[in-house]
């Protein structure tokens, strides 16, 4: 993954969150399900509005494009063989949610407490792991 923020920045300098989701281009491209992602890929914009004002649904059944391989996410996904990459994309979200924001880049951690993996023993990614962090 890439280490250069994103732009536009998730951050924009208000506590509002409307700019976040499928508001935002590049977390829109993560959030996009696998099953629209060509659509995304050939027209952005419009597949924003459509996932923003429902004609695209994203249900707890759709996989989110970032679960599979690829810059852009899901890049690689294919129809006919569905779990060819799939759980091979960005995890930054999984390390984000159980080693803190500062360590899923690689950098080393700031946080003034234990992380979630500390704090439950967790040595390993077990399923259960990996299912949490892709409904977050």
């Amino acid at each position: 993954p890439a280490k250069e923020p994103l732009s536009p920045p998730v951050n924009n300098g208000t506590s509002s969150r409307s700019h976040l989701g499928v508001n935002h281009p590049v977390l829109a491209s993560f959030l996009c399900p696998i099953t629209a992602i060509k659509d995304y890929h050939q027209d952005p914009a419009e597949t924003r509005k459509k996932l923003a004002n429902g004609q695209i649904l994203m249900s707890a059944a759709d996989f989110p494009a970032y679960l599979w391989e690829g810059t852009p996410p899901g890049e690689s996904y294919d129809d006919d063989s569905m779990t060819d990459g799939l759980f091979k994309g960005y995890f930054l979200i999984m390390r984000h949610i159980f080693t803190g924001p500062s360590t899923a880049l690689g950098e080393d951690s700031r946080a003034t407490r234990s992380c979630n993996a500390s704090l439950h023993d967790m040595t390993t990614v077990q399923p259960e792991h990996i299912a949490y962090a892709c409904v977050q």
